[in-house]
């Protein structure tokens, strides 16, 4: 199982990548833009949904031949084509995931878009299938001095979770596992399927008072075993502004990666979030940089499991902008 992650800054765009970024849409896609009133929002809107279309072209062109369920044709951009899930989660059509294996989802956060690939190298067989055997679940953060977290944990953290913050040193330790905590358990309703249709107090991120984030004297203290995993910047990346280069040039060369992180989940919301299938979970975090965290979750089906897929997860990073995506997708 081969889960690639797409950092891409929010940013303005000049007319130009304005114009290629409307032509990749769909009419849908279009409306949906035009009724943002803000102009931010609109362009983050058609930043996000342009995004996302070249990103899963340049997927698929990168892996073109090396998963027996990839199609050998190149999808253009402004060809693929969505549904959505019964609580609003978008996915590719019925045929294009057949052909191709593809599962993604997204997520964005002040000035950072997160874009998540998943493709099965082993499906053989069992390519074919009618459903998405794997669920999978983004979500990036930002850390707001602003938000008053203390109210909020009543009404969306389990009394676990709540606990493990309380225990903290401080209220900068506290207010940065509020938003470590938020990130992971959006990633986790987003991977079910059941959005917040699920109750974000029907299971608990189990992590000691010192695990993932301890501040002491400024610096980090982590606990959890972790990987590092290489943030990779697209050759043709190029910010905007010297202001913006110089944030992104500060960011790390590799990120931390924590896996063994424990989940608690009340038995009938897991038999929900599967259709009665037994469920099989993996949650990963990491952070970007100091105001920027992220979640990602994975719920696999019984074959996934079977076959070892779980074992099996591989994880890159990339760097990327707008920009580099339309170059890179302007042969396609």
């Amino acid at each position: 199982m081969n889960i690639e992650l797409f950092f891409i800054p929010l940013t303005e765009m000049d007319v130009a990548s304005t114009n290629a970024c409307m032509a990749l849409l769909s009419e849908d896609e279009r409306a949906k833009v035009a009724r943002y009133r803000a102009p931010k929002a609109q362009m983050n809107g058609l930043l996000v949904r342009a995004a996302l279309r070249c990103v899963l072209s340049q997927g698929l062109q990168s892996r073109a031949g090396s998963s027996p369920c990839s199609s050998q044709r190149q999808i253009a951009p402004q060809d693929w084509c969505f549904e959505y899930g019964k609580k609003g989660k978008p996915s590719l059509c019925h045929k294009q995931f057949l052909s191709t294996g593809i599962e993604f989802n997204l997520s964005h956060s002040g000035d950072w878009l997160l874009i998540a690939l998943a493709q099965d190298d082993n499906k053989g067989e069992t390519a074919n299938t009618a459903l998405p055997r794997l669920g999978l679940g983004v979500d990036i953060e930002r850390s707001r001095a602003s938000t008053n977290i203390y109210p909020i944990l009543n009404h969306y953290f389990s009394p676990i979770e709540a606990e493990s913050l309380l225990a903290l040193e401080g209220e900068d330790a506290q207010r940065q596992r509020f938003f470590d905590l938020w990130a992971l358990k959006e990633s986790y309703i987003k991977a079910t399927g059941l959005g917040l249709a699920q109750s974000l107090k029907s299971f608990a991120f189990d992590l000691a008072p010192n695990s993932l984030l301890a501040v002491d004297d400024g610096v980090q203290q982590t606990a959890e075993p972790r990987n590092s995993v290489e943030l990779k910047q697209q050759g043709n990346f190029a910010p905007q502004s010297q202001a913006m280069l110089s944030s992104y040039l500060q960011l790390p060369s590799r990120i931390p990666l924590y896996s063994n992180i424990k989940l608690l989940i009340e038995p009938e919301t897991a038999q929900d979030a599967t259709s009665s299938h037994a469920q099989h979970w993996q949650s990963y975090f990491g952070r970007l940089d100091e105001e920027y965290r992220f979640g990602l979750s994975l719920v696999f089906g019984d074959s996934l499991v079977q076959d070892g897929s779980l074992s099996k997860v591989t994880i890159s990073m990339q760097l990327t902008s707008i920009t580099a995506l339309l170059a890179a997708c302007s042969a396609i």
